[in-house]
């Protein structure tokens, strides 16, 4: 069974944080539930800690004569914003390693050698040097970065970002690379505290999750690391290459060879400690066959505790880990003599490879776009061609950039698409990437009322009025020319049968907005869509997100799963087939921050083996009855399973609802004196209508929801919290 260390490293002081104390550990945690789980699993790990613990010394207090070199390949999964971290900080992070891991820190100076705390004899080396892969599994040049755009993933961050099947990334072979995840945030499990990352242990039959999972904003020194010392890393590779805290198991005075972190140089710690003071000591116990003899001070220095003053490992440390090298035979096989020549670590570097990205692609009229060099290795000179187009009328480098620019800056004024290119050349190699219809540039912003029922079009690709992403590469929003809702044409989504996340977007064109009066009209987004669960436990996500600015913040206005997204379950692949099957939803909470020329919608669906999802009749349009264009207005119908939720509400109400005509809708939020708060006009479809209310400007207390649809009025209670 594989053991997945989590822990909470909660010694940070730097700039952008508050430190977070606890009093509990995530690792003690997690291995107290494997011990639950398999009552084989303490003996497991207690044989495997002391066979390395015991596998040999440290070269007879001497510096291992031989040098070890480790592969390292660095899985950067982000959301096109800061975690896409550089190639300078992700070298700044293995340059930590390398002093940490060779007693070539800066801060040696400060490891004590007291009376009380005679630790800095006792400091030790691996000999040992990190460097990134040359060669990937496949024989091609690479830098040892993979860079994922995956922004369901890099949030709240678990296993789910180390497989390509979710839109992550893939694990490289565990017996040639160490792998390394950065994100922007990993999932705590609603335990107390940060966690700034983990790493599994080499024990116990090791998989395709080996390797370590770790914060940007603690990876290395320089950039977003805000002012971070780095030591994290450290710590977590001490995890990976097989050491425990030195707080394990608390004070005790049994053999040390045998018990606690099984390093008899690390005296015993009683519990995580975030001071640096020079005479704690936590534990009165002297462990049998302990090092120092007597009852030495805590070791504050050591990278596997908690505390600010990190600077050393121990002689047993750097022992135990070189042992499980030396024994473990992925490791084994990963530092070979052969295995650096497959990964080509020792490579000259010279350019073999012309790539480039931009964080967006797709922007309005008049907006910039910064293009990043990602060749590799070593380039120096760079060449940047766009077509179609004339410099200085469709396009034009800007901020004192120019085509020969490494990172050049691209302010855009015609629309349609364009192709990027970029030579690049280390003065005697040289590479050329070119990118097909790269980027986008948007038509002029469509005016209202907007609506779209996708009748015009029988595909998205290409298309200058809507874009998707698909970050798996797998099924993606595509025009359905049978399956309409108004119409025979709609956008559907081929969720079924997917495998693992999928998180799919379709992204409207920018529209004008900026002729909204914010004192005295409102607008309201109205779309519907069809969907149907696969399984009674299945949870899918809708999320609708706005922006004012083209592209560049999406602000999430709405979302809706579970059984909120559809009560029904179909096992099998299903399809629309009546205006039942249709919800239609109406946003009220478009407010006048949005009332600009470049706003546009996503709409965002998170499959996760659900099935089929359908959208079609997007609507955009003034709440004004006397201004509104109204498709398909019938005759009065009657209202029914009119529902509220959630019931109380804090900051949005959700009123939902079925007419059995499309009708003018009137709601009416009214206090208990009958004095009106606030009124809404859509208009509402046949069959199932959910209006979202935003209710954070009014009053906590009781109020009433009436909803008038020709001559019918019905009226619900709910209370604001």
């Amino acid at each position: 069974m594989k053991l997945k260390l989590l822990y909470i490293l909660l010694f940070i002081s730097f700039s952008g944080y508050t430190q977070q104390f606890s009093n509990w550990c995530g690792t003690d945690r997690i291995v107290q539930q494997m011990k639950n789980n398999d009552p084989n699993y303490a003996e497991l790990l207690h044989k495997a800690m002391s066979k390395a613990a015991n596998g040999g010394t440290y070269q007879n207090g001497q510096i291992p004569k031989s040098a070890m070199t480790i592969p390292v390949v660095v899985h950067v999964i982000h959301d096109n914003g800061i975690g896409d971290i550089s190639d300078e900080q992700i070298q700044s992070a293995l340059d930590i390693l390398n002093q940490d891991y060779n007693r070539q820190n800066p801060d040696t100076n400060i490891t004590r050698n007291t009376m009380n705390a005679p630790f800095k004899p006792q400091a030790g080396v691996m000999n040992c040097e990190f460097i990134l892969a040359k060669i990937d599994p496949d024989g091609n040049c690479t830098n040892g970065i993979v860079r994922v755009n995956a922004p369901n993933l890099t949030y709240d961050a678990g296993e789910d970002c180390k497989y390509d099947v979710n839109g992550g990334s893939d694990q490289w072979p565990l017996d040639k690379y160490f792998n390394i995840w950065v994100v922007n945030s990993i999932n705590n499990d609603g335990a107390p505290g940060m966690i700034l990352g983990y790493a599994y242990y080499p024990y116990g039959g090791v998989g395709t999750e080996y390797g370590i999972l770790i914060r940007h904003d603690t990876f290395g020194t320089i950039e977003t690391a805000n002012n971070s010392d780095g030591r994290t890393l450290t710590h977590e590779m001490g995890h990976a290459f097989g050491l425990a805290h030195i707080f394990d198991q608390g004070c005790h005075s049994a053999d040390c060879n045998q018990n606690g972190d099984y390093c008899c140089d690390t005296p015993p710690q009683a519990a995580p400690n975030w001071s640096c003071s020079q005479t704690w000591n936590s534990c009165p116990d002297v462990p049998i066959n302990d090092d120092y003899g007597f009852n030495a001070l805590d070791q504050i220095e050591n990278y596997m505790s908690y505390n600010e003053c990190q600077n050393m490992f121990s002689r047993d440390q750097a022992a135990l880990m070189l042992n499980n090298v030396n024994s473990i035979n992925f490791l084994v096989n990963m530092v070979s003599p052969q295995n650096l020549i497959e990964t080509g670590v020792f490579n000259p570097l010279i350019l073999c490879k012309s790539d480039f990205e931009s964080f967006k692609t797709s922007v309005c009229v008049g907006d910039s776009i910064n293009f990043i060099d990602r060749s590799f290795q070593n380039p120096i000179n760079w060449n940047w061609s766009i077509s179609p187009g004339v410099v200085n009328v469709d396009w034009i480098f800007i901020n004192g950039s120019s085509s020969n620019s490494q990172n050049p800056v691209v302010q855009f004024f015609t629309p349609g698409n364009y192709q990027i290119s970029l030579l690049a050349s280390d003065g005697t190699n040289n590479d050329t990437e070119i990118k097909n219809q790269y980027i986008t540039i948007l038509p002029f912003a469509h005016s209202l009322p907007y609506w779209e029922g996708f009748e015009g079009l029988t595909t998205l690709a290409g298309a200058t009025y809507w874009s998707f992403e698909n970050n798996q590469s797998n099924a993606t929003f595509q025009i359905d020319q049978t399956t309409g809702s108004t119409g025979n044409h709609c956008v559907k989504l081929a969720n079924y049968g997917q495998m693992g996340v999928n998180t799919d977007a379709l992204i409207s064109t920018a529209i004008d907005l900026s002729v909204v009066n914010p004192l005295t009209e409102n607008v309201t987004l109205s779309f519907k869509y069809a969907y149907r669960k696969r399984y009674d436990a299945t949870d899918e996500w809708l999320r609708v997100f706005v922006t004012n600015d083209c592209s560049d913040t999406w602000t999430q206005r709405k979302t809706i799963h579970g059984v909120q997204l559809s009560p029904f379950v179909e096992y099998t692949p299903w399809t629309p087939s009546s205006s039942a099957d249709w919800t239609t939803v109406h946003m009220t909470n478009i407010t006048s921050n949005y009332f600009v020329d470049k706003f546009r919608v996503k709409f965002e669906f998170e499959g996760q083996g659900g099935n089929n999802f359908y959208l079609d009749d997007i609507n955009l349009y003034l709440g004004s009855p006397s201004n509104t264009v109204v498709l398909g207005i019938a005759e009065e119908g009657e209202i029914a399973e009119l529902s509220v939720y959630p019931n109380p509400t804090d900051a949005e109400l959700n009123v939902r609802f079925t007419l059995s005509s499309n009708q003018i809708t009137q709601l009416t939020i009214m206090d208990i004196t009958g004095k009106t708060a606030s009124k809404y006009v859509i208009n509402a479809a046949s069959g199932s209508n959910n209006v979202i209310i935003d209710t954070e400007n009014i009053a906590a207390g009781v109020y009433f929801i009436s909803i008038n649809a020709g001559e019918i009025t019905k009226t619900m209670q709910f209370v604001k919290k």
